[in-house]
């Protein structure tokens, strides 16, 4: 009877083994994988304007909440079986990307030695203009080197397992999802306001503005805000019923309350009139 239980802890031990290597070694080719992204020619805008501009599209797309107002990043999540990750120093790590890099780690979210991003919600400014993200980067290199740096990300066995099984992506897979899958286009008139939502809005109600299950909703539901009503929410966090809603009024409060009073009539006829033509 030993023998056959040591046999079978034997087994047993063997086939932990080669499950760890099935999934390290699967999610290792996932992690290292360095996709074909096409370089864009953009250079830092230079003009008296750009700085404030950048600064602004910083502001509400969120850039200054995940790297800090400083931009020297923190620890963005970290448990054992999932594993950690950093947002980015970026006053550390600009001096090592040409603009054209930088450029496409924002949009592409691919680094400048060809590696892929994780957290960085590249899938969100995939439609930001070549002039937006000129702009932007020359806001971010007004920022001085400072603070400590920080590591590249680091995954547990639980988080290479969701990797090997397709449910966490690096930024690039995420990006290729969004442009397959764009908000509704209802016309020139309303073009500001798409293109703000998607920029802005798409990183938690995904590109096409349909929501995350279980997590954000269906932006329909903007239709049944009034400008009024909509302006509070953004600025305030406050909905119409008077209550917080999570991480929408914490985003709200943060980075939307920086939007000027046009751009946020502006997304909000976009949105009231995408949930008028939706079946």
């Amino acid at each position: 009877m030993m023998k056959f239980i040591r046999w079978g802890l034997i087994a047993l031990v063997g086939l932990i083994v080669v499950a760890f290597a099935v999934v390290y070694g699967g999610s290792e080719i996932i992690i290292r994988s360095r996709p074909e992204t096409p370089m864009p020619t953009i250079v830092a805008a230079s003009d008296p304007g750009a700085v404030a501009r950048g600064a602004y599209i910083g502001r509400v797309s969120g850039c200054d909440g995940c790297h800090q107002r400083n931009l020297q990043g923190e620890v963005w999540h970290s448990d054992p079986w999932n594993g950690t990750v950093y947002t980015a120093n970026l006053t550390r790590v600009l001096p090592h990307y040409t603009d054209s890099q930088l450029a496409r780690a924002i949009r592409s979210g691919v680094r400048a030695d060809g590696s892929t991003l994780w957290a960085m919600p590249s899938e969100t400014w995939t439609t930001m203009t070549d002039a937006e993200v000129a702009d932007v980067i020359a806001w971010l290199r007004t920022h001085p080197a400072a603070g400590p740096d920080r590591p590249r990300e680091r995954f547990g066995p639980l988080g290479r397992l969701k990797i090997l099984l397709g449910r966490e992506k690096p930024t690039p897979a995420w990006v290729a999802e969004a442009r397959a899958s764009p908000a509704a286009d209802l016309g020139p008139s309303f073009a500001r306001g798409r293109h703000l939502a998607q920029t802005v809005c798409g990183e938690c109600h995904r590109s096409n503005l349909k929501g995350e299950p279980g997590f954000t909703p269906d932006l329909l539901i903007a239709a049944s805000y009034d400008l009024p009503g909509f302006t509070k929410l953004m600025r305030t966090g406050v909905a119409m019923d008077g209550k917080e809603k999570g991480l929408m009024s914490e985003v709200a409060r943060e980075n939307f309350s920086a939007f000027t009073d046009a751009d946020i009539a502006a997304i909000h006829a976009y949105l009231t009139a995408r949930a008028e033509k939706a079946p």
